[in-house]
Formats: C-alpha cells, sequence, structure tokens
C-alpha cells in the first residue's frame, strides 16, 4: 500500500466506524480535486490526502481554493496523524449537529 494508501484507510476505517461513508473520487477534466468526499450526519466534507512528505501543487491548491470560494468544506491532511484529528474532529461535529 501506498503512503497516501496507508492515509486514506485511516479516515475511511475511522470514518466508517461511525456509521459514515467515504467516497475516492476522480473528475473527468478537473486537475487538482480533492481525493476523498466525507458523509456523515450533519457533515459533508472533502479531504485531500498526502503523505508526511507530500506537497499541494499548484493546480491543487486552486481547486481547493475554488472549492472553499463555493462553501465546499476542504481539508487537507499529511500523514496518519493528521488523518485521525481529522476524523475526530469531523465525528465531533457530526455528533453535535452544528
Amino acid at each position: 500500500m501506498t503512503p497516501e494508501g496507508k492515509v486514506v484507510a485511516v479516515i475511511r476505517n475511522r470514518i466508517r466506524e461511525m456509521g459514515g461513508e467515504v467516497r475516492k473520487c476522480s473528475w473527468e477534466n478537473c486537475r487538482g480535486a480533492p481525493d476523498l468526499f466525507i458523509m456523515l450526519p450533519n457533515v459533508h466534507a472533502w479531504v485531500e490526502v498526502k503523505s508526511n512528505k507530500g506537497d499541494l501543487r499548484p493546480h491543487q491548491l486552486r481547486e481547493i481554493n475554488r472549492m472553499q470560494m463555493a462553501g465546499c468544506h476542504v481539508y487537507v491532511v499529511y500523514g496518519a496523524d493528521q488523518a485521525h484529528a481529522l476524523a475526530s474532529h469531523l465525528i465531533s461535529v457530526s455528533q453535535s449537529g452544528v
């Protein structure tokens, strides 16, 4: 499994444990779109996954900015520790109903 694949597995496992859904995304004719879409009650979030050593590329930054300007929640995680933290945060937000 790739380093990024391990980070995706962390997110997928934590979100699914809480009854959420995770979709791996690829978009035609759109470079830089985030890797995952997370669905929990009251929470819908896009996630770009990077290994600890990964960097966002300019086209990824542009697409993330476009999505955020349109009101989307887009997160970037670097490594398993940040993946655990993001999953915990999203689960907490979902459970609080905010």
